[in-house]
């Protein structure tokens, strides 16, 4: 017998969405009409990697390519991004953690109130 399995809505933009899937424990982004699958400490490093590119250099190097190359551990899918796509990859990202962080601390608030 097989259950389906439900996803919670993490965040949404003009880029894409997260989801949630509590059955499985993993992150889903959906962007550039791409899913991706991804453990929690998957998807908090591929966070680290789009925020450690210095967009502002990227955008005014002449002497670099127009793409970034983003790959790490843990997540079968590398992404190649243009300035644009890149911009909105990190907005998607910032706003799932955010939730995801809003949505601990709810929780940890509420644990103690009915504790």
């Amino acid at each position: 017998m097989t259950t389906a399995t439900t996803l919670a809505e993490i965040f949404v933009s003009d880029a894409g969405a997260v989801y949630q899937c509590d059955r499985r424990n993993r992150v889903l982004i959906d962007f550039a009409g791409q899913l991706t699958v991804l453990r929690v400490d998957a998807f908090l490093r591929l966070k680290r990697a789009v925020d450690q590119v210095d967009l502002e250099e990227m955008a005014l190097s002449t002497s670099r390519a127009d793409v970034e190359l983003i790959a790490v551990c843990g997540c079968e899918r590398c992404y190649v991004l243009t300035l644009p796509e890149l911009y909105a990859f990190r907005e998607l990202l910032a706003g799932a953690k955010f939730c995801m962080s809003l949505n601990s601390v709810l929780h940890e608030c509420l644990s103690a109130t009915f504790a």
